[in-house]
């Protein structure tokens, strides 16, 4: 069994599944502290998932959800560890 990883601040370029209330959205990190909006508006979270996850595949980086205050969980791991 694989343990969930965790972060503060995902690497620069990684994608970041963002709750916006009554729906959800993609961000892209710029590795300053902020993010760049991909995609806003999504109803359903499954829907903003398989966007994120499909860009993260395609840049071959990671992404991520909120998981707390500052902290965020690894949900697919795409880029190459060397």
């Amino acid at each position: 069994m694989q343990r969930p990883i965790f972060s503060a601040a995902p690497p620069s370029g990684d994608y970041i599944l963002n709750p916006t209330g009554v729906s959800w959205g993609v961000r892209r990190t710029n590795g300053d502290g902020s993010a760049l909006a991909i995609s806003d508006g999504a109803r359903h979270k499954k829907t903003a998932v398989a966007a994120m996850l499909s860009l993260a595949e395609s840049d071959k980086t990671d992404a991520w959800e909120p998981a707390g205050p500052g902290s965020f969980r690894l949900v697919q791991r795409y880029r190459r560890s060397d």
